[in-house]
């Protein structure tokens, strides 16, 4: 948990340094982060859940090769990331368009989907590892990878959104 929190006020350095520089270029798209972060935490820790209920079972090897269930439940949440992130896009556009400050909805959809894709992929295999990993230490996958899969999204999500920003800008 302290590992956890040391992630987590970095995470917030780094959302309070592009702050600034993203209300001002991008106007909408302050609002698409909160979701987003929601957004990892939610799928990685139900792929945590996942993938520890499956160690405990046997459904899956404790092995770090691609399986076929592992692939699967790779695939389907890199398949709810790009639709929650292309909707919360489309919201977030939507929502700063009523407010009359936004950018275009290309735009926010444009780095949404790809911020929550990369950062997806990323996060499923740092979640199949830590997974894998706390199981054959001893540890119970349910105790570790959710929160830690949580936390550590949350930074990655955050530079991810940053650096699509930029290239995009």
């Amino acid at each position: 948990m302290l590992l956890c929190a040391i992630i987590e006020i970095f995470a917030g350095n780094v959302l309070e340094r592009m702050k600034g520089h993203l209300t001002i270029t991008i106007p909408g798209l302050i609002l698409a982060i909160p979701p987003l972060l929601d957004l990892r935490g939610n799928i990685n820790g139900a792929l945590a859940s996942r993938l520890g209920t499956a160690l405990h079972t046997g459904v899956i090897e404790p092995k770090l090769s691609m399986t076929p269930e592992i692939k699967v439940n790779i695939a389907s949440s890199l398949i709810l990331s790009f639709l929650a992130s292309a909707t919360i896009g489309i919201l977030s556009a939507g929502v700063g368009m009523l407010l009359g400050r936004t950018v275009s909805i290309l735009t926010l959809l444009m780095i949404s989907v790809v911020a929550g894709v990369v950062s997806g992929v990323i996060l499923a295999a740092v979640t199949v590892v830590v997974s894998i990993v706390s199981y054959l230490r001893g540890w119970d996958p349910d105790n570790v990878t959710a929160p830690l899969m949580a936390t550590i999204g949350d930074l990655i999500t955050m530079v991810s959104i940053f650096l699509i920003a930029i290239l995009v800008i």
